[in-house]
């Protein structure tokens, strides 16, 4: 793979636009079938969450695997298949009338946002870019930032006027006729090894890929990302009732909420522009350490305080930064090579959690009768994947290898 010498923005706006779609039609957008599909078919709440829930857990199986093939120089192939996959599946999900079938329709879903979320999104940049991949990223996450801020709106508008059935219709056209053409058309084809390899080898697990498996570091960076996924995914779903709890009005908590997917793309943008002065694990720091500020803030903040905007100001640019640094500070820590193989191994542990999470919230609040309990196990867990970030740099410390990193050039 030989580096562009200029950044080619058609390629990276394109593949951008298409994780933007990916996002809002299968991550975002299942909120909102929620409340129209439990009133047509009886099905519990908690029955759909169950399926959706799946999805991001059969999702970390394939992790690795879609990684190999990107690495390969099938990410033209892996990312159209993924777009075709949840175009067919939104079909067959707006003719569904057996739970049983729904169930499958999600598991299958897995497979189709392991082929076209970020982690593929990045490995494929990574394949094109070389050293001009840290600005591709990172453009990548600021569009990818307002998934949400498109797609919610847009879907709750569909399911109003069409319809919930005909609405994923729409949304399957997306997939379809954006997302995989973009794929189609942008993605460089898989380039023939210029050396003859073993018959076995696309099968094994590459050489640097089986090193970093062995290194404290590479566990205790993985570690940190899982406990910080497992806020993130938890804690959102849960927010707005736990604000309530608190003393704050709907309306104060539902701002407070709001205000989470601004303050991710603001502090992506800050990022960029400021992380050359910290350096990428300078920021890791600082981003995880707004973490814990933001849950060492929240318990102390008085009920109905204007200033739990402050609290979804932080925790929101700490999830948003955290994006970044999962992404480019891997390949600066373990080597470039095997990119996309190093962060499926990253994103399956972190999946497999993170989709349990919402339940382990409510199961704990539950429990224990309040939502204090969620606050104070957020704060031990930001707390914790501060220190296992810390250890990762400590064991790295004197084995760096700039020679390897994603970070120059960009």
């Amino acid at each position: 793979m030989s580096s562009p010498t200029r950044m080619p923005w058609g390629f990276v706006s394109a593949l951008s636009l298409s994780v933007l779609i990916s996002y809002g039609t299968i991550f975002y957008a299942f909120a909102l079938f929620i409340e129209p599909m439990s009133q047509e078919l009886g099905w519990d709440k908690s029955e759909l969450v169950a399926a959706y829930s799946l999805a991001l857990g059969t999702s970390a199986f394939f992790a690795v695997p879609v990684g190999r093939l990107i690495d390969l120089g099938y990410g033209r192939t892996v990312m159209t298949a993924g777009s075709v996959l949840a175009a067919a599946l939104m079909v067959i999900w707006s003719r569904i009338e057996s739970y049983p079938v729904f169930i499958a329709v999600w598991a299958a879903f897995g497979l189709s946002m392991s082929s076209v979320f970020y982690e593929p999104g990045f490995a494929v940049l990574a394949r094109r870019l070389g050293f001009l991949t840290r600005r591709g990223i990172t453009f990548m996450t600021l569009v990818g930032g307002f998934a949400s801020t498109v797609f919610i709106p847009l879907t709750h508008l569909l399911v109003e006027h069409l319809g919930w059935r005909n609405a994923l219709l729409v949304l399957a056209a997306f997939n379809l006729f954006v997302c995989a053409v973009v794929h189609a058309v942008f993605i460089p084809p898989a380039l023939k090894p210029s050396l003859p390899s073993h018959a076995d080898e696309p099968r094994a697990l590459p050489q640097n890929a089986r090193r970093v498996l062995l290194k404290a570091s590479f566990w205790c960076f993985v570690t940190s990302s899982v406990l910080q996924g497992l806020i993130a995914a938890g804690l959102p779903i849960h927010l707005i009732p736990l604000l309530t709890e608190r003393g704050y009005s709907l309306e104060m908590a539902v701002i407070a909420f709001s205000i989470i997917g601004p303050a991710q793309v603001a502090g992506r943008m800050t990022m960029a522009l400021g992380e050359r002065a910290f350096g990428m694990k300078g920021t890791g720091i600082v981003t995880l350490g707004l973490g814990v500020l933001a849950f060492g803030l929240l318990p102390l903040l008085p009920p109905g305080s204007w200033l739990v905007a402050a609290f979804a100001m932080l925790f929101g640019a700490s999830n948003g930064m955290m994006t970044i640094v999962r992404a480019l500070l891997p390949p600066e820590l373990f080597g470039r090579e095997s990119y996309g193989t190093v962060q499926g191994m990253i994103a399956m542990p972190v999946r497999l959690t993170t989709a349990a999470a919402p339940f382990l919230f409510g199961a704990l609040w539950a429990w224990w009768g309040s939502y204090s309990s969620v606050m104070i196990l957020c704060l031990g867990m930001s707390i914790c994947s501060l220190g296992f970030f810390l250890a990762v740099l400590l064991l790295q410390k004197g084995r760096d290898n700039p020679e390897n990193s994603l970070a120059l050039g960009g």
